[in-house]
C-alpha cells in the first residue's frame, strides 16, 4: 500500500503539516505486511499556486498512486477530488513516522469535517472579529513580550480585535487534569479564533487544529507588534519539540 503524508520536511522525522494544500512536502511511504518499506519527498505544487492549491496537490498525490493521505485539514475542493479518486484521508499531527505507525495500527480517524476556506464574510471583517490568544512573559499591557515557550508562559493574553481590548491574567492552566487538555481549558475559557506563539509542541498544534483554532506565528516580541503586523503573520505548523 502507498500512502501520502503533507509534510514540513523531507524525512520521516520531519513534523506533519497541518496545512494540504499548502504543505511544503508530500512524504510518499510505501508499507507492506504492516511495515515501512520505504519513503520518497516530493515538493507540493500546490503550495505555489495563487488559488486552488488544494485541487493541484489532490491532483498530484493521485497521479502518485496513494491510496491515503495523512495531514491535519482539508477544504471542500481537495476533499473532493480526493474523493473522486478513491484516496481516503486521515488525520494526524506530529511526526510522520508516528503517524504512519498508528496508520498501520488503525488508529487514526478518517476526516469527517470539511474546513472551510474562509468564513463567508469580507477579508476586513474576518480581521475585525478575531480575538487573538498570546502566552506572555509579563503583564505590560499591549507592551506585554510574548513568552517563547507556550505552555510555560506565567501569563495569557487575549485581544479582541473588534473591541481593541487587550485582557490579561496569570498562567493558571492545569497541566495534569485527565479530562481537560490545556487546549480545552483556553477554548472554554476565553474562544479564541487565532493563537499567536513562538513555540508550541506538536500535541498543542494537533489540537487547537482539530478544534479549528487557526495558528500563527511571525518575528513579533510584543502584542503590539503582532496586532499591528496582523496581515504578515505566518501559519504555525511546525513544533518546538515540546
Amino acid at each position: 500500500m502507498k500512502i501520502a503524508i503533507s509534510s514540513t520536511g523531507q524525512d520521516l522525522q520531519s513534523d506533519i503539516d497541518l496545512r494540504f494544500g499548502r504543505s511544503q512536502y508530500f512524504l510518499i511511504v510505501d508499507i507492506e505486511n504492516n511495515e515501512i518499506k520505504n519513503s520518497l519527498a516530493i515538493e507540493n505544487e500546490g503550495a505555489i499556486q495563487g488559488h486552488g492549491a488544494g485541487v493541484k496537490a489532490a491532483q498530484q498525490i493521485g497521479e502518485a498512486g496513494v491510496e491515503a493521505v495523512i495531514t491535519g485539514n482539508l477544504g471542500p475542493n481537495a476533499t473532493n477530488i480526493l474523493s473522486q479518486l478513491g484516496i481516503k484521508a486521515y488525520q494526524a499531527s506530529g511526526a510522520a513516522e508516528d503517524a504512519v505507525k498508528k496508520f498501520i495500527n488503525k488508529e487514526l480517524s478518517e476526516i469527517s469535517e470539511i474546513a472551510e476556506p474562509h468564513s463567508g464574510m469580507p477579508v476586513q471583517e474576518q480581521v475585525k472579529s478575531e480575538r487573538i490568544f498570546f502566552p506572555l512573559l509579563n503583564n505590560n499591557g499591549l507592551e506585554s513580550e510574548i513568552s517563547p515557550h507556550f505552555g510555560h508562559a506565567p501569563f495569557l493574553g487575549l485581544y479582541d480585535m473588534k473591541s481593541r481590548q487587550l485582557s490579561i491574567k496569570e498562567n493558571v492552566l492545569e497541566h495534569t487534569d485527565p479530562n481537560k487538555s490545556p487546549v480545552d481549558q483556553i477554548i472554554e475559557a476565553v474562544n479564541p479564533t487565532i493563537v499567536f506563539a513562538q513555540g508550541i509542541g506538536s500535541r498543542a498544534i494537533g489540537l487547537f487544529s482539530e478544534k479549528g483554532v487557526s495558528l500563527k506565528t511571525g518575528p513579533y516580541k510584543t502584542v503590539k507588534e503582532a496586532i499591528e503586523n496582523m496581515s504578515s503573520l505566518e501559519d504555525l505548523t511546525t513544533s518546538c519539540g515540546h
